[in-house]
């Protein structure tokens, strides 16, 4: 049986709304994101490369999923296809580094741009709510910190729970989690989740995307069995002895040095010493 691939695939996700042809699809993915927070003008939305540029050589280079910009806006969208306890630290990093870079070219303060980021989440949980919204206050007062940084997360859990009784709107965001045949039932009736369903098909017939799909996918189960033995005989050699077994293992099978210092949590000279 082939494989279904559903847009919380990071790959899916951005294949589709990063695509010029869909520039429309992104805008109402983000209209309906905003629809309860704000109203920005999307006439001038445009897409900017998802690399974050570093600030020294020490630091880790960050991609992040969409980055686009409006006139008085930087947007950074992020598809986590599961939770873990550090994904808001991973997240707000990407969200930070943006504004300080901007810090940096801006003409002064008062004119810098709204940061907005817009997470799509799956492993919340049906228990939690369909979304949250964050901004820097004081816990006391309610008192704004800053004025231009807003963070939402969606629960996708949530949201494809209830997308038909409670959550309407947010069917978009719903459909991101459709199975083949779910999207009929989501998208049916609607300009853009009808365009939205017609791109997630089209690219699951496509051979050579779905091929580099399976390979990559392939890819991510292998780190992620390399890791969950990583962590087994951690408990049992400590961390650092494990570390580097495990990188010695993933270096043997030509990995990639920033998944395996993110995995092990070596540093890139330790992992460089090793090869």
């Amino acid at each position: 049986m082939t494989k279904f691939f559903k847009a919380t695939n990071d790959q899916m996700f951005k294949a589709i709304f990063t695509s010029k042809k869909n520039k429309n699809l992104l805008k109402k993915l983000i209209i309906v994101s905003l629809n309860n927070v704000l109203n920005i003008n999307l006439n001038n939305l445009k897409i900017l490369s998802s690399e974050i540029p570093k600030t020294n050589i020490h630091i880790k280079g960050k991609t992040v999923d969409i980055l686009a910009e409006t006139k008085n806006n930087i947007l950074n969208i992020e598809l986590n296809s599961n939770y873990y306890p550090t994904l808001h630290r991973r997240n707000a990093a990407y969200i930070f580094s943006k504004y300080a870079e901007e810090t940096k070219v801006s003409e002064g303060y008062y004119k810098m741009k709204t940061f907005i980021q817009i997470n799509y989440t799956k492993g919340l949980g049906k228990k939690q709510r369909a979304y949250e919204i964050y901004t820097l206050k004081n816990k006391h007062n309610d008192k704004e910190y800053i004025d231009n940084l807003i963070i939402i997360e969606y629960n996708i859990d949530k949201i494809k729970d209830t997308w038909y009784s409670e959550n309407r709107k947010l069917a978009l965001i719903a459909a991101l989690d459709a199975e083949k045949e779910e999207l009929n039932k989501i998208c049916k009736g609607d300009e853009y989740m009808e365009l939205f369903k017609k791109e997630v098909k089209r690219l699951n017939e496509n051979q050579k995307f779905t091929a580099f799909m399976t390979n990559e996918e392939e890819e991510e189960k292998l780190k992620n069995t390399l890791a969950f033995h990583a962590k087994e005989e951690g408990e049992r050699i400590g961390e650092r002895k494990k570390g580097l077994k495990v990188a010695k293992k993933m270096l043997e099978r030509q990995m990639k040095l920033q998944d395996i210092a993110e995995i092990t949590g070596l540093s890139m000279k330790t992992l460089e010493n090793l090869k």
